[in-house]
């Protein structure tokens, strides 16, 4: 799954395609910004979450968005907030990188993902992903070390 969304195309395209965003085969940097800044559709969150746990054993989208916020939107038809959508991108370019370092092995991925580890206080890095941006970006750090092989 994750292979045939990494190899050869944009962040920007992996992204819309990895979150199911309509046009995804056309989109520009710029262009997946301003859609997190409009906010994301809630099908997105669900896509997110049925990418790295298909049989929802670990994650759902409730663990991201709160369950009546989340099942308000849906009903409403309504996008996810800024800040929701910040989330889920967030969480969406760990989860990407992860199944990169894993070659696409969406289990190694998991694994890692909801392990807790040393470096980020004994917490998971899904856990810390998906509470905050800086949290997303503090997990992708420690992936980036890992690939080049350096210690923190």
């Amino acid at each position: 799954m994750a292979a045939n969304l990494t190899q050869g195309r944009s962040e920007a395209i992996r992204l819309a395609l990895f979150l199911g965003l309509p046009k995804a085969e056309k989109m520009s940097d710029l262009r997946l910004v301003e859609s997190v800044e409009k906010g994301l559709p809630t099908s997105s969150a669900v896509k997110l979450v049925q990418r790295i746990d298909p049989t929802g054993q670990f994650l759902h989208v409730t663990d991201i968005i709160p369950k009546s916020t989340y099942h308000r939107r849906v009903k409403n038809k309504q996008p996810l907030t800024k800040e929701e959508s910040e989330k889920v991108f967030g969480l969406s370019k760990v989860i990407l990188e992860a199944m990169r370092q894993f070659h696409g092995d969406s289990k190694l991925a998991s694994h890692f993902l909801l392990k807790e580890h040393p470096m980020l206080g004994k917490r998971t890095p899904m856990d810390l992903a998906k509470d905050s941006t800086a949290g997303a970006e503090l997990v992708l750090k420690l992936l980036a070390q890992a690939e080049a092989g350096v210690a923190a």
